[in-house]
């Protein structure tokens, strides 16, 4: 009869914690694994945000806003972050085409999450993870991400669509979506400042001569956002050993790089109260067969 009873209270503890993610707000983990190649391009720590649809950080053939220039350039979130918590986006569709401007989204910032995975350079065959909570009902439906390139001037990775990954399946644990950031043809150049190695962002990573010493000391581009086609082939102060020092910067080659930059993983995993349920009736079981 005991063993009986402990079954039952283990059971409906399992079915405890099986609802609690089953409920509007899940814990998720957002796991970012570097695939690049042994001296290959770094990612700057990876900004994410989850909304409800309404955050378009960028469409290409438009500049670039402030919030992702400084993203692009020196790999800093401040500014994208400050926007996307004041309920922003930075696509306006409301006059018709689209047009490149930080307005207001239509959701308030306080129904939106975000936050930073990696604590420094994610380079070559590392994982960072993060967690966050977020709401089931709709409010933070949609995952948005943001990175900067290194070393580069003003390169970047981030979803151009703001549906682009769907979070509504994230519902029990063990439940994930993965995919590839930083393939071929995906990586972006911000259009905000000049290719330069002069002036480029993390050369000391790599041992490449100059570099910038602060923010934003790159010159001026005026540009739009569009696709790289050929990696650091039109930079300035280019060394002249490039091609052979630094082959595995070539992130466009699906040879050396066949699964992109990176992977991102984003799966529900128990909340701490939940896993401290299941410790508890652990340490009770082992107790109970003891006596």
């Amino acid at each position: 009869m005991r063993s009986t009873s402990v079954l039952k209270m283990a059971a409906a503890a399992g079915l405890l914690v099986a609802g609690q993610a089953a409920v509007a707000a899940v814990q998720v983990q957002v796991e970012v694994t570097s695939n690049a190649p042994a001296d290959g391009v770094y990612l700057t720590p990876v900004w994410v945000g989850f909304h409800n649809g309404s955050f378009d950080s960028y469409n290409s053939g438009l500049s670039a806003q402030p919030g992702l220039e400084r993203i692009a350039e020196d790999g800093d979130a401040t500014q994208l972050s400050t926007d996307f918590g004041d309920g922003k986006t930075y696509v306006d569709t409301s006059g018709g085409p689209a047009v490149s401007a930080t307005v207001d989204s239509g959701q308030a910032g306080g129904e939106r999450v975000q936050g930073s995975v990696g604590g420094g350079p994610i380079g070559p065959g590392s994982t960072h993870t993060a967690m966050f909570m977020i709401d089931q009902t709709g409010e933070n439906q949609y995952f948005s991400y943001a990175s900067m390139v290194i070393a580069s001037s003003d390169y970047f990775i981030a979803n151009g669509s703001a549906a682009a990954h769907d979070l509504s399946g994230l519902m029990n644990i063990g439940d994930e979506v993965s995919f590839t950031v930083g393939a071929s043809g995906s990586v972006n150049d911000a259009g905000t400042e000049v290719n330069d190695f002069a002036t480029s962002a993390a050369n000391g990573l790599f041992g490449i001569p100059g570099g910038q010493t602060g923010p934003d000391q790159g010159a001026d581009e005026g540009g739009v956002v569009a696709s790289v086609t050929d990696p650091y082939d039109d930079f300035l102060n280019r060394p002249t050993d490039f091609d052979t020092n630094f082959p595995n910067f070539q992130f466009n080659d699906s040879g050396l790089y066949p699964n992109g930059i990176a992977t991102v993983t984003i799966s529900v995993v128990p909340e701490p109260a939940s896993m401290s349920v299941l410790m508890g009736l652990g340490a009770w079981v082992l107790g109970r067969r003891r006596r």
